[in-house]
């Protein structure tokens, strides 16, 4: 892919398949030993919109060969009207743990009445899948066809992972509803009911347990479908999705410093990486745990660089 079109495809997601890669400043819980003297960072000016954006400019401009940005304006332009002529966009943001996605992903969550967002549903596939080990080599092609199902608003495939089972189409157990503003809004919110637990409960007011049928009709009513996962592991079980023809997806796959993700996960699953902090912390570490470290380091690298 050629500079030019690596930008177009970030710029405006011309392309099927976009890399967008997050800058972070990686914990000082991976630094052994720090200097005394550090010379203090001037914070940004998040305020200041007209260096930022002259400054995004500049960089576009070295990016595509000193071309013209005004002739990206343009472009972008065209495809904003194509867009807005009933064009629907299926969006599908793919990344690991700790890598910023619920935080990207929440872009498309608060885009407006015209965007139907969704918060990793396959954490129910995986959670079924992990009781039956002899599926695991064809989750891939499991998890598309759930995806499937959901950018063209059948919730029909999702149930089937769901437990408790959904009973006529309603479930108090959809994981992390409350991070889907579509599934929290009228008609999909109902009045609540009595003595029903709901765990990932909508925050922004009571409803009642999820009505899947009316989730469904809110997904047709809305232009703009956006899903985000990290539990796809196999890109090329994706195919069909992009083959499909009545999906026009977008697959976006966010990309962060490796050493970033670690610092994040010793923080967060704090139990699961005791021999990375003992590392941290003093350098000292057995032979044996070298091996999973130096395993861990490949593993986190390759998947961000598929």
């Amino acid at each position: 892919m050629t500079n030019e079109s690596h930008v177009n495809c970030l710029y405006s997601l011309y392309c099927k398949y976009s890399s967008v890669v997050l800058f972070t400043r990686v914990s000082d819980k991976l630094i052994q030993r720090q200097n005394p003297v550090q010379t203090p960072q001037t914070p940004l000016d998040y305020n200041n919109t007209n260096r930022s954006f002259s400054m995004f400019k500049l960089l576009l401009s070295k990016l595509i060969n000193n071309r013209n940005f005004s002739d990206l304006l343009d472009d972008q332009e065209a495809w904003n009207r194509s867009g807005s002529s009933g064009g629907q966009k299926h969006i599908l943001l793919l990344a690991t743990t700790r890598t910023g996605s619920s935080f990207v992903g929440e872009f498309f969550n608060q885009h407006g009445e015209s965007m139907f967002y969704l918060f990793e549903p396959l954490w129910h596939v995986e959670r079924m899948l992990a009781s039956v080990p002899e599926s695991s080599n064809g989750t891939g092609g499991i998890y598309r066809d759930v995806l499937q199902g959901l950018f063209v608003c059948d919730f029909g495939p999702l149930e089937r992972f769901i437990s408790p089972s959904p009973h006529d189409h309603v479930t108090a157990a959809l994981f992390r509803r409350e991070s889907s503003l579509s599934l929290c809004e009228e008609p999909v919110c109902t009045a609540p009911v009595k003595d029903v637990f709901e765990r990932y409960h909508c925050k922004s007011r009571r409803c009642g347990p999820l009505n899947l049928t009316l989730a469904s009709e809110s997904c047709l009513s809305k232009q703009h479908h956006a899903i985000k996962t990290v539990r796809v592991k196999q890109l090329d079980s994706l195919q069909p999705l992009v083959e499909d023809p009545r999906l026009d997806i977008r697959i976006i796959q966010l990309v962060r410093d490796p050493r970033a993700i670690l610092a994040s996960r010793m923080v967060a699953f704090s139990s699961k990486y005791q021999t990375w902090k003992t590392w941290a912390l003093d350098g000292q570490v057995r032979i044996d745990s070298i091996f999973n470290i130096l395993s861990f380091t490949k593993m986190i690298i390759k998947k961000n660089t598929l």
